[in-house]
């Protein structure tokens, strides 16, 4: 199964002002992951012209009735690969905080599973979010943890006016594979 992660897409309008580049870099997927601060619904729409999409609410985003937008948080389950989904990875429940230029995780002592479980209702194997604009791909005591940046409003490693980036995974007999793509330029490697 291939899926889509994106995130802060902050669109101006319908959210067809969202470059092709987008579209193009996620076009083939089965399934695309919004983690939030799409701030108007056409984003989805807009994205659903290429898959189905499932998505988290961000900061200002709108409520939209139905199973496509998440107030908070949510689990995606892929061929057995639950897949927790949150906007800020400091919400609801706070212990794992980014570090102040966004770059890395900063995690509490003792089971982060623990914690998870609490944040998500259940057991995950990844955690998308967003929030810091900032790409990012780590392990953590067994749990991958991936922020796919913005692809409109990319982070500090990026020039002004730059495309920025989003994430590619892959999942086959409950094996995860995740790539960041750097719309500028190329895919990124893996950490």
């Amino acid at each position: 199964m291939k899926i889509g992660l994106i995130s802060d897409t902050h669109s101006a309008g319908s959210g067809r002002d969202l470059p092709i580049q987008v579209l193009d870099a996620i076009r083939g997927m089965d399934l695309i992951l919004h983690s939030g601060d799409l701030e108007c619904i056409g984003v989805l729409d807009y994205l659903e012209t290429v898959a189905p999409v499932l998505a988290v609410r961000g900061y200002e985003d709108p409520l939209e009735r139905g199973e496509r937008l998440a107030t908070t948080t949510r689990v995606v389950q892929c061929e057995g690969v639950n897949i927790g989904m949150v906007h800020d990875i400091q919400w609801p429940i706070a212990g794992i905080t980014t570090s102040p230029d966004g770059t890395s995780l900063c995690f509490p002592n003792g089971d982060i599973r623990k914690l998870l479980d609490k944040k998500f209702g259940q057991p995950v194997d990844v955690v998308i979010f967003g929030d810091t604009h900032e790409e990012l791909i780590c392990s953590y005591q067994g749990v991958m943890f991936v922020n796919p940046g913005s692809p409109t409003y990319p982070g500090r490693r990026h020039l002004r006016g730059a495309l920025g980036t989003l994430g590619l995974m892959e999942i086959n007999n409950g094996a995860v594979d995740i790539r960041l793509l750097d719309l500028e330029h190329t895919v990124l490697p893996f950490p």
